[in-house]
């Protein structure tokens, strides 16, 4: 067996482990650079933390990822629901983090008003 052949079976099995550990839930990710840590990226991320412990929202998980090249949308916010449908919030405060996972989670609703506009 290759290097590649072990390569590409260990991959295979760590994307299968992370689609098993998406699959039902809400993904919610915040867009984590030094462009939307400097507006408050870092605030949004505990706001995410704390609502979804309060909450007890066991079908939420939080990720973040680097940077979408929108610096002037920052902090941006990705909502993936289990249907597959992405909801992108702009200039996400912690209290609009906050809201925007309790309309999701509680609501199975979107905040028509802070999504992103392109």
């Amino acid at each position: 067996m290759s290097y590649m052949d072990i390569y590409d079976a260990l991959r295979e099995k760590a994307e299968e482990a992370i689609d098993n550990k998406r699959k039902g839930n809400i993904r919610a990710v915040l867009n984590y650079s030094i462009c939307s840590v400097s507006v408050g990226a870092n605030e949004v991320l505990r706001s995410l933390q704390e609502v979804v412990a309060e909450g007890e929202f066991d079908n939420v998980i939080i990720e973040t990822t680097g940077c979408a090249g929108l610096c002037s949308k920052e902090p941006i916010l990705d909502i993936y629901m289990p249907d597959g449908e992405r909801y992108t919030y702009e200039f996400v405060t912690a209290k609009k983090a906050r809201t925007i996972i309790v309309s999701h989670t509680m609501y199975d609703e979107h905040v028509d008003e802070w999504l992103l506009e392109m």
